[in-house]
């Protein structure tokens, strides 16, 4: 039987704590220097602060990286029901799913099943990725609705090394939106295809004291696919590969924020859970018992503060947890047996920043940040009877320094230089890694960057201490490194036309991967032995109209070379990338069309076959003038009904094949 994953006491109190004290805190005037990004335009959005306060410290156009922002309008527009086919729309990027998780591939490097530990994924400038598997999560076990995102910024992997160990391929930060943003209270409904469900409660506001209050709460039901086919699978014996009602989802969210003057407080949780139906792990086919359930919340208290019209400190204090467990029946029917697998995380620390403009030509950010991993655990035992294969539990700390220095040569040029130490307890060996970028503003409509970054990647817990099932733990493990190097030129019209062309390289080494110990046994252990390099090209044009209509368009080439396969073509790596946008208003705006287009190349699995490449087609109205005080919106995804292919989790299920054609209706009503 599928059966959600109660939250424990400690994370409730946790949460039930931020809840109740939200209110208690709007007192006093307000904060006449704050911002409200909901306010602003995209055009108005290219010359703010990326994060507020951020690392990176600079207009969009100066930036040392190459940025890409998705709105809340966007979101709205396209339907977008989740983090990751928000991103899924994004330059270079693309999706792998095992009917259980989603991961991201950045510039034609995927990995299917590591969790998306290698880009950092955070929530207002919070680190959102946990301490046992690093895992960043984007589908339904994303801590945030859709609807709370005021703004997505993604940075690819040559702007993010300052950001430490996880952005290793790139950085997103989602950005909430704000009480004042949200303006009062509303509940949304929505109805899918597969018999799903979904709920949601939110209030936004800002008082009369500038105290800035947002809440909300949701709960998704998914039945889902009530028979899921499979050839591997296709013996009398495994159902003839149909596993029945076996794609349940559910997932449930809370979330508060509370912004005043210098300080805001914010607090998130979710849990999820999921039948699985592949089988996966040499599980027992079609056994509705199989069920993995995730749960992770934060707390987050910032203070920024302007110290002169030069300078700015920003300090924050955090403590986040994850939990995941998962039944898993193995064995025979005859003679089967539950093995029950387990991870749980708990982390805290702080950080400070400094911002100032106080030497002439200069714009230095320096900070210090600490974490220290409470708790690492990993369990893994067979439940009746009772056997042990994995009890490891861990603990260290974390402690970066960073600096970067903006200097500005000439009215033209800017040469950007950053520099971050690391002491990971993961590793021996202390880690020094550089960000380097040459800015050139030809004209208020043309720049070009020359990018170079390296970055680690440190074991996870789960790399380091999972001993069972044919791995066993490697003591020698050291760090995952890469080395960026992009070059960029972007044009921007006097009339919103945007032009966008990147070349880029990456230099992957040490990569951990399972590998052959060679033992008598034949076990296998995580090893550094992989090495990759990734050569490619992105375009991308956009144009936005002051009525709405919005055309966008981008084109990803991407070669990565697997240099233990004799330099040949890698796994799960598409080589060709192509995705439009359109947008427009009708019936003079009363409504909006979305349309979306994505082509995703082949990919070579694991076991040399190949998924075929796929186009998406997806459709979008939305509307706030129809109904008083209601917005409504009907989303037809997938409308060719293709049942496309991923890469699957093992050999019997190499290639899974997606759902078909997917519809939404969703309504929004405020009061």
């Amino acid at each position: 039987m599928f059966s959600p994953f109660a939250a424990d006491a400690q994370m409730l109190r946790t949460l039930a704590g931020i809840i109740l004290i939200l209110p208690s805190l709007a007192v006093a005037a307000p904060d006449p220097g704050s911002v409200d990004l909901t306010d602003l335009s995209v055009e108005q959005l290219l010359n703010v602060h990326v994060i507020k306060a951020s690392r990176l410290g600079s207009s969009v156009a100066h930036a040392p990286t190459s940025i890409s922002i998705l709105t809340g309008e966007d979101i709205r527009t396209f339907g977008w029901r989740t983090l990751a086919d928000a991103l899924n729309s994004l330059r270079g990027i693309f999706l792998s799913n095992d009917r259980n998780y989603t991961y991201l591939g950045v510039r034609g490097f995927a990995r299917s099943g590591d969790y998306n530990s290698r880009v950092l994924l955070m929530i207002d400038g919070q680190r959102m990725n946990e301490n046992v598997y690093d895992g960043g999560y984007i589908a339904q076990e994303f801590m945030l609705d859709m609807e709370l995102i005021d703004r997505i910024e993604y940075v690819p992997g040559s702007g993010s090394s300052i950001y430490g160990a996880n952005a290793f391929l790139g950085m997103i930060n989602v950005i909430t939106k704000t009480g004042k943003g949200i303006d009062g209270a509303l509940a949304s409904g929505q109805i899918e295809s597969f018999d799903t469900y979904k709920g949601r409660i939110s209030y936004g506001k800002t008082l009369e004291n500038g105290a800035d209050l947002v809440f909300s709460a949701s709960h998704y039901d998914r039945a889902g696919v009530d028979n899921l086919y499979f050839p591997g699978y296709d013996t009398p014996e495994t159902n003839n590969g149909i596993a029945q009602n076996l794609d349940t989802e559910k997932a449930d969210r809370l979330f508060g924020k509370i912004a005043y003057q210098n300080w805001t407080l914010s607090g998130g949780y979710v849990s999820r859970g999921k039948q699985v139906p592949t089988a996966s792990y040499d599980a027992i086919f079609n056994d509705p018992q199989y069920f993995t359930n995730d749960k992770q919340f934060f707390t987050n208290l910032k203070y920024l503060k302007a110290l002169d019209t030069n300078s700015s400190v920003s300090a924050k204090g955090f403590f986040q947890g994850y939990d995941y467990y998962a039944d898993q029946p193995t064995g025979t029917e005859n003679a089967r047996v539950i093995n029950y697998d387990e991870a749980s995380g708990r982390w805290f620390g702080g950080e400070i920043q400094l911002t100032t403009t106080a030497f002439d030509i200069h714009k230095l950010i320096a900070g210090l940040e600490y974490q220290y991993d409470q708790r690492q655990r990993l369990i893994n035992y067979d439940k009746d009877p009772y056997f042990s294969y994995v009890a490891g539990h861990r603990n260290g700390h974390r402690l970066e320094l960073f600096v970067q220095d903006d200097i500005k040569l000439d009215t033209n040029w800017i040469f950007s230089a950053g520099l971050r130490l690391d002491y990971h307890h993961m590793l021996k060996n202390l880690q020094l890694n550089p960000r380097l970028g040459l800015i050139w503003t030809a004209s208020d409509n043309l720049s070009a960057k020359l990018l170079y970054s390296s970055t680690f990647r440190a074991p996870n817990a789960w790399e380091r201490d999972y001993n069972a099932f044919g791995i066993i733990p490697n003591p020698k493990m050291h760090e995952e490194q890469i080395k960026s190097y992009e070059a960029t030129v972007e044009w921007r019209s006097n009339d919103n036309l945007r032009l966008l062309g990147s070349l880029f390289f990456n230099d992957i080494s040490n990569l951990l991967q399972a590998a052959p110990t060679g033992d008598i046994d034949g076990n296998y252990a995580v090893m550094n032995v992989g090495k990759y390099h990734a050569y490619g090209a992105e375009f991308e044009s956009e144009k936005r109209w002051r009525n709405g209509r919005l055309f966008k368009a981008s084109y990803t080439y991407s070669w990565l070379e697997d240099h233990n396969a004799d330099e040949t073509w890698s796994n799960d790596s598409p080589q060709n990338l192509l995705k439009l946008h359109f947008a427009e208003p009708l019936f003079d705006d009363r409504l909006r069309l979305g349309i979306e287009s994505i082509f995703v190349d082949q990919r070579k699995t694991y076991w040399g076959t190949s998924a075929r490449a796929y186009e998406l087609i997806n459709l979008n109205l939305s509307s706030d003038k129809l109904i008083p005080k209601t917005d409504i919106s009907f989303g037809v995804y997938n409308v060719f009904d293709s049942h496309y292919e991923m890469l699957g989790p093992d050999q019997r299920a190499n290639v899974l094949k997606m759902n078909g054609r997917e519809f939404r209706l969703k309504a929004e009503i405020r009061f």
